[in-house]
């Protein structure tokens, strides 16, 4: 073989590389695109009365007969004791840390700490889920929602009471590691870090959770005060 023609075989091997890294490429730039369309320009229908009932179905006492039940055997005095011998505890109660991710994120936790028992993390990943897929057959493009509040030591929940009046002051089921609460309308478009407030994607979050609440996986409560959903994963 000529020089030439071996000359002229790398060009066009060359030439058949490129454009194949220009369609890999191209495809991986459309793979970024967020397809679908904003809250803002989806009409989602205000909460019937049947389901406003549904969020008041089950009052704090079943969350807390749930906590004491299947959650850990007593609440921790404070962050200290835990986190002291956190390894030992994680192990013991058969706990997950929980840590934001793409369906939902977890903000700086000023009166609760970052763990659940792993069935309770388990749940809030198919809420996440769930979402999604709720967006998407609505062709909405992925969103994350905000979780607030999960696991309370008695020194966390001493203290909230001086700010949250739904913050009762020997008893919650925040205690037990299988509750949770989130925030009512704080959301994130994915990819995005600057929350938007919507009352719409509320409404669909909260319909995912009344059909998991009858389906027996969890109490769902609207807590009207503090602008949170309650949640105890049964």
């Amino acid at each position: 073989m000529t020089k030439k023609r071996m000359y002229d075989r790398r060009k066009i091997t060359i030439f058949v590389l490129a454009i194949i890294g220009i369609i890999f490429l191209f495809k991986a730039m459309l793979s970024l695109v967020i397809k679908g369309k904003t809250i803002d320009e989806v009409s989602v229908p205000v909460l019937t009365a049947a389901e406003s009932k549904a969020l008041k179905k089950y009052p704090n006492g079943y969350h807390l007969e749930v906590g004491q039940i299947k959650g850990i055997p007593k609440a921790f005095k404070s962050k200290n004791e835990m986190l002291q011998n956190k390894s030992k505890y994680i192990w013991e109660y058969d706990l997950a840390e929980i840590k934001d991710n793409r369906y939902y994120e977890v903000p700086k936790l000023t009166h609760s700490l970052p763990y659940l028992k792993e069935e309770a993390r388990d749940f809030l990943d198919d809420l996440g889920k769930e979402f999604e897929q709720s967006l998407s057959e609505l062709d909405i493009r992925p969103y994350r929602f905000s979780v607030t509040s999960i696991m309370r030591t008695l020194e966390d929940q001493k203290g909230l009471r001086k700010t949250n009046v739904n913050a009762t002051p020997n008893t919650s089921s925040h205690y037990y590691g299988r509750t949770i609460d989130l925030s009512q309308t704080r959301f994130f478009e994915r990819g995005k870090s600057e929350p938007i407030y919507s009352y719409r994607l509320r409404n669909l979050l909260l319909r995912d959770l009344i059909e998991m609440q009858e389906q027996g996986r969890c109490y769902v409560l609207l807590e009207s005060q503090t602008k949170c959903i309650h949640i105890t994963i049964r």
